[in-house]
């Protein structure tokens, strides 16, 4: 019952209207808790194929002291996502992870978005696409596909205005879909994409060069064709 009543605590919080990051973010804690998810969907739902976590703005990490169980909890991270069925059918979610102390995700659970009761995302600017890469060959189990969507003008520590990190059974090319505040894409500035395809922190493929986006790609689908790394 403690570990149940935890779960439903965190994913209350994560309804807030427009998650903001409490603590310094990159692609490290998210792709672990993407790691833990996407095994869980995987056992639980045959027709998995893809599931996506979503990063920055949408993310928030809290550092805590919690005992589950047995199992010491020094993070939490909240945040939104969308998993994809073979039939083609996505759906929308709240997630809440736990880390320990050495970092590694413990627990994740995810809800679905409650339409019945006004439950919806922030709005937002989307920009969807797909990463292609050149082999013909399977994608090995535990692979990820990276997307971070960055604003070169600023600096390090804020260039990051949205970032996902996807999980995908079978499909190929890999489906992302980026959300942003409607404010953070202004008509009169370019931002970069960058995307890579990772298994254990190593990176098997990625773009040669960040693919620009504009205002307008936000209603254009971005086929982007990633290079294996030490190819180019």
């Amino acid at each position: 019952m403690r570990i149940l009543g935890l779960l439903l605590f965190l994913s209350l919080a994560a309804h807030s209207a427009h998650a903001q990051v409490t603590d310094g973010v990159s692609s490290a804690p998210l792709s672990r808790c993407a790691g833990k998810a996407g095994s869980e969907v995987r056992q639980g739902d045959p027709a998995f194929v893809t599931i996506a976590l979503d990063g920055q703005p949408w993310m928030t990490i809290e550092r805590t002291q919690e005992i589950v169980g047995t199992q010491p909890i020094s993070t939490t991270i909240t945040g939104t996502g969308w998993r994809q069925r073979r039939d083609g059918t996505t759906a929308h979610f709240r997630f809440t992870c736990a880390l320990d102390e050495r970092g590694q995700a413990v627990l994740f659970h995810a809800s679905a978005l409650l339409h019945d009761l006004g439950d919806r995302l922030p709005p937002a600017i989307v920009i969807e696409g797909a990463a292609a890469y050149p082999d013909k060959a399977s994608l090995p189990r535990g692979v990820e596909l990276q997307v971070q969507l960055i604003d070169p003008s600023q600096p390090p520590s804020s260039r990051i205005l949205a970032e996902q990190v996807v999980r995908s059974g079978w499909l190929v090319p890999i489906p992302f879909s980026l959300r942003l505040p409607k404010e953070a894409l202004p008509a009169d500035r370019t931002l970069a994409l960058s995307a890579r395809i990772v298994l254990a922190h190593q990176i098997l493929f990625e773009l040669a060069e960040p693919r620009l986006v504009a205002a307008s790609d936000s209603s254009r689908f971005l086929a982007l064709s990633l290079a294996r790394v030490g190819a180019r």
